[in-house]
């Protein structure tokens, strides 16, 4: 393969062993240079059996890696397979625990609790517990009790905000590498005061670990503790699997956390060759999940750790690069006497003149901002602008990145009302679900129900023929399902009057109703797995919804081998709990296949989920200060501000309490520190979203939603005026060029 390393890169490239951290830049090609850098180290440095081990977090990125090394190996004449493992690293703990049967509290033939399934469990588990201590539940509440808005937010409490703190904090009990009954214990027999908020989180943990454990079941958490937990208690155990590689490789480093990293030395040996890759200022996901961007900055930090900065990025222009640029000086000084630094201060390199990927050149200045009066005018302008800019005759792309995805719904909206359409990255697309089976299914369970017909001719047979679903209506107000799809006298035209029959949706209409026929009579003959199979392949499906469709029938045989007398209703009835498996599965076939922006329709992502991904066109909206945070009276929309002061932020009180009674470290100002990383991790969100860009850029905010008045962005406004200096430039550079003609 031809591959010219730049600056950072090579040096990345003469890697051989020790403790390597690189620090790289968004578009700095990372996953490249890993990649090359894996190939030479299998063809020079392995020995006997041993591999190296990439750990990542996508599927979609093992897929990337697995291709690139391949390649690499391929092109120096060795098999594209050899030496090298590519693992996430929940995969890596399972394999890790299937290592050492013997060591499982579970059964042999344990399996996976969906995620669906885990948050029904812990809803179900924080509602009893409510029940039952519905007094010290109401203590942490700071609404009078006459308040018109305390049973709203109370029922809200109890049914949405308490399961999901519950729910967060089990993982982060999981990560502690604690045990349930002895935390609940532990919290018991403290000095914590009487209404703490971490008993509640203790004692629903205990239970739902009894519960797991009942039915021989792991979660993903479960994955990485257990398997923690036996590298950690048998040295032997531990130095025999490290031996397995040469070589560990961390990618994308900003996201890990405490557990992994113990995991990475763990398996590095006594060698330490671990490779970590990452950008802090792209640490965007502990708000969600219990990653923390100072673990990366404390190991690039080690004396014993080597530190290769990879710097020059060839995706954006240089003007886009600039501004990200600016955002790291502004960052710096803006909360230079804060405790926290959002973005490091690391830029963005151009590419040289001779890289055979330069930078995007572009003519004149494509950046631009705008407030406007309130979100409505705001959505329908990036709209229409968007799809403009996707519907011209080019090749380029364009993306809408938002804070939230009931904005993208909105926006969704509007692009379908302009006519065009649009596309969501980051997530398997509406074709790929089970719309078209579960109509059927639906059906066949319960054929005289009238609804359950129409809803199956206006999903399967209606296509564009409006009239189709009309005639159906108007034959069932005379007749029943039965009469109309199994006549006394055998299904034919002679059955329909004539008014009927003149009209143009009849004949499609008729052939669809054999086809009915033929599906009941073959759910009457045919096992509901072999069912579902027949189905598909009427229904003519292909691609990912066949593979669903036949990942749907593994489910349905393993519940009929379970249940040997189960009915199809009674199999579909499970469909709930079947759809978080299949949901997996759907993301987990998006992710291996990738997503490719088309040219021709808008991608929705939220910020988030844009994160390695890019286009030539971005437009950044809704950079308001609810969104984006910058000083402490801010509103924070994770904050419930109908408890008590000390714990409206439950997370960051539990926490707080837990840390107290392991390390006996009282922390002070929890919710204010807890709204400093929100600020800092909002901030890098935004670099995110800049350095999404190859090409333009568009960034806009709004003063009012509704009847709420909205305040821009402090970020937002410290970038406008930015931007503005440049278009003043730009303009000025353009009155010199023609002046001087």
């Amino acid at each position: 393969m031809n591959f010219k390393p730049r600056p950072g890169q090579k040096e990345v490239l003469e890697y051989r062993g020790g403790q390597l951290a690189v620090p790289a830049v968004p578009g700095a090609g990372k996953t490249t240079v890993l990649a090359h850098l894996a190939a030479e180290l299998i063809a020079s440095e392995l020995e006997n059996n041993q591999k190296l081990l990439i750990v990542t977090y996508m599927n979609s990125a093992v897929a990337n890696f697995r291709q690139r090394i391949g390649d690499f190996l391929a092109a120096k004449g060795l098999p594209r397979s050899r030496g090298y493992s590519v693992k996430t690293l929940h995969s890596l703990a399972l394999q890790i625990i299937k290592e050492k049967p013997e060591a499982r509290l579970i059964n042999q033939d344990f399996e996976l609790i969906e995620a669906g399934r885990r948050y029904r469990w812990i809803k179900d588990l924080s509602r009893k517990w409510a029940g039952e201590n519905g007094d010290l539940l109401k203590q942490f509440f700071n609404l009078e009790q006459n308040s018109y808005k305390f049973d709203k937010y109370l029922k809200k409490w109890k049914e949405d905000d308490f399961p999901a703190f519950v729910a967060s904090m089990i993982s982060y009990f999981k990560l502690k590498l604690l045990a349930g009954e002895e935390l609940k214990n532990m919290v018991k027999y403290s000095n914590l005061k009487a209404a703490n908020i971490l008993t509640p989180a203790a004692e629903i943990f205990s239970e739902y670990e009894f519960r797991l454990a009942q039915a021989g079941l792991l979660d993903f958490d479960d994955l990485v503790q257990q398997s923690l937990k036996m590298l950690k208690e048998d040295p032997e155990f531990a130095e025999r699997i490290g031996s397995n590689y040469a070589f560990v490789f961390e990618d994308e480093a900003q996201d890990s956390n405490q557990a992994q990293e113990e995991m990475l030395y763990l398996l590095a040996g006594k060698d330490n060759n671990l490779v970590r890759v990452g950008d802090s200022n792209q640490a965007i996901t502990g708000t969600f999940t219990l990653s923390d961007p100072d673990i990366f900055r404390s190991y690039c930090k080690k004396e014993a750790v080597k530190v290769e900065t990879m710097a020059v990025s060839s995706r954006s222009s240089q003007d886009i690069i600039d501004l990200a640029n600016y955002l790291v000086d502004w960052s710096q000084k803006e909360f230079s006497e804060r405790e926290i630094e959002p973005l490091e201060k690391k830029y963005i390199q151009a590419t040289a003149a001779d890289d055979p990927a330069p930078n995007p050149k572009v003519s004149g200045y494509r950046i631009g901002n705008k407030a406007f009066k309130d979100w409505k005018t705001e959505k329908k302008f990036i709209a229409r602008q968007a799809l403009r800019k996707a519907l011209e005759d080019n090749k380029e792309t364009t993306a809408i990145l938002m804070p939230t995805g009931w904005q993208l719904e909105e926006l969704a909206r509007e692009i379908n009302n302009l006519g065009g359409e649009f596309q969501l990255a980051g997530s398997s697309s509406k074709d790929v679900f089970l719309t078209e089976l579960e109509v059927v299914l639906k059906f066949l369970t319960s054929p005289a129900a009238s609804e359950n017909l129409k809803l199956l001719f206006v999903e399967i047979f209606q296509k564009e023929d409006l009239d189709l679903v009309q005639l159906l209506e108007d034959l069932l107000a005379e007749k029943d399902n039965q009469d109309l799809i199994f006549p006394l006298s055998g299904l034919n035209r002679d059955n329909f009057r004539l008014e009927f029959k003149k009209r143009a949706a009849f004949e499609p209409l008729f052939k669809s109703l054999v086809q009915l026929q033929g599906w009941l009579e073959a759910s009457m003959e045919l096992p509901p797995d072999e069912l579902v199979l027949f189905l598909a392949e009427r229904l003519k499906l292909s691609g990912k919804k066949l593979a669903l469709a036949q990942n749907l029938a593994l489910e349905f045989g393993r519940l009929l081998n379970e249940n040997p007398g189960w009915r199809l209703d009674q199999l579909t009835a499970e469909l709930p709990e079947i759809r978080d498996r299949i949901k997996q599965f759907a993301e987990t076939l998006t992710e291996m296949e990738g997503f490719e922006s088309k040219p021709d329709q808008v991608t929705l992502s939220t910020l988030h989920k844009a994160k390695g991904m890019e286009w030539d066109t971005v437009f950044i909206g809704s950079l308001t200060s609810s969104h984006f945070q910058h000083d402490n009276d801010d509103y924070f929309m994770g904050e419930k501000f109908y408890l008590n002061e000390e714990i409206k932020n439950p997370k960051a009180s539990a926490r707080a309490e837990l840390e107290y009674i392991l390390n006996e470290k009282k922390e002070r100002n929890v919710d204010y520190k807890a709204r400093q990383k929100l600020i800092a991790e909002r901030v890098r969100l935004l670099y995110v979203g800049l350095t999404r860009a190859r090409k333009n850029l568009f960034l806009s905010t709004h003063l009012k939603k509704g009847n709420w008045d909205k305040e821009p962005a402090f970020m937002f406004k410290a970038l406008a005026e930015f931007i503005k200096k440049n278009q003043k430039k730009e303009v000025k550079k353009g009155r010199d060029i023609n002046g001087s003609q």
